[in-house]
């Protein structure tokens, strides 16, 4: 097929896929035809130039934000819609600083899988790149700290994030990397995921970082997201109770958080207790334990979801709230997918639901 009747007949096919709301029909200038009738196309013959219309974003026309309610611009606008998302009123980004997870369960890929459900525009800072499925952690390979930097300085440059998170950092010099970047551009909104050990229990940074990490990042953090293991490599001691939770959570904020949310999935019981402490103050959040091996990439998806519930300008308690009960769903509604443990199921809705108008 020539090269230019190939390209006239995936225009036509995109104008005809987004071409309006007429379900099954399709309206052209010669009425309307049912989709699985012959067209000029389908017959090797020319054809008028695809209607392509459909596919500008007008003026009026409803943007989906993630703020709870689609916008509506007026006829008399002198820009566009892209033009008024420059400034971030509109798109928010969020940033994940993370490893790769080839089994697309966690680290960046359920990040940036996370920020799209809750409307926000994800960039990403890969930090490792992992071979691994639901199984296990097979072997990974850290990204050299200078990449890591120029990475970082690539996105403040021109995509600044209302947001952002970390994960995987994996030695002691990217987290010094990674520290300096979000100190030296000031990001806003830092969500400090301390991961050290992965769902599969294969071990994701040295133990020399971890001293770092106290030193380096957590005093950078809005709010801190560590397991019960990892609050106590943080700040020591035992922690096997709600009580130890807001303990550890005082203490990370003692250090230089703004605030901690301890998570409580480890803990025994039909509850599932998670504690966050701010602003001198403690709340314990507790939903039924859901009883599922389908728990890969939990910890990133959470943090994630809190670094967007941020960028969208929320509170922090309900930015947490919000991502607590994405989390939930994310798992109850989880496709079972491996032979370990599995995948969220990251196209639940994130709350506020979307809307459906303008769609």
């Amino acid at each position: 097929m020539p090269l230019q009747l190939r390209d006239e007949r995936r225009a036509a096919r995109r104008a005809r896929k987004v071409g309006g709301d007429e379900g099954p029909f399709e309206r052209n200038s010669g009425g309307e035809r049912l989709l699985d009738e012959a067209y000029a196309l389908d017959q090797g013959e020319p054809a008028p130039a695809a209607r392509l219309a459909a596919l500008e974003i007008t003026y009026r026309r409803l943007q989906i934000t993630g703020d709870e309610s689609p916008r509506a611009f007026s006829a008399a606008a002198e820009h566009s819609i892209c033009e008024e998302a420059r400034d971030g009123r509109y798109v928010k980004i969020a940033l994940t600083i993370a490893g790769s997870d080839s089994g697309g369960g966690a680290g960046i890929q359920a990040d940036l899988k996370t920020f799209h459900q809750f409307g926000v525009f994800g960039t990403s800072v890969i930090t490792a790149v992992t071979a691994q499925n639901t199984v296990g952690v097979l072997a990974w390979e850290p990204v050299p700290a200078e990449l890591v930097t120029r990475q970082l300085d690539a996105l403040a440059d021109d995509l600044p994030p209302a947001a952002t998170k970390s994960g995987m950092l994996g030695s002691a010099s990217l987290v010094e990397a990674v520290a300096e970047g979000i100190a030296r551009r000031r990001l806003p909104n830092y969500v400090l995921d301390p991961v050290m050990v992965a769902t599969s229990g294969d071990r994701l940074l040295d133990r020399d970082a971890e001293r770092l990490v106290v030193r380096r990042l957590v005093p950078l953090a809005t709010v801190v997201t560590p397991n019960l293991d990892e609050a106590a490599a943080l700040v020591g001691g035992e922690v096997r109770t709600p009580d130890d939770m807001e303990r550890v959570g005082r203490a990370l904020v003692r250090l230089g958080a703004r605030a901690a949310l301890v998570k409580g999935g480890h803990l025994a019981g039909e509850q599932v207790v998670d504690v966050l402490v701010a602003d001198g103050a403690t709340r314990r959040f507790t939903r039924p334990r859901l009883e599922t091996t389908s728990t890969h990439g939990t910890g990133c998806t959470l943090s994630a979801a809190v670094a967007a519930g941020l960028a969208h300008g929320r509170p922090l308690e309900r930015a947490v709230e919000d991502a607590l009960d994405f989390v939930h769903r994310a798992i109850a509604a989880a496709p079972g997918l491996g032979r370990g443990h599995g995948p969220l199921n990251h196209f639940v809705p994130a709350p506020p639901r979307p809307p459906t108008d303008g769609l």
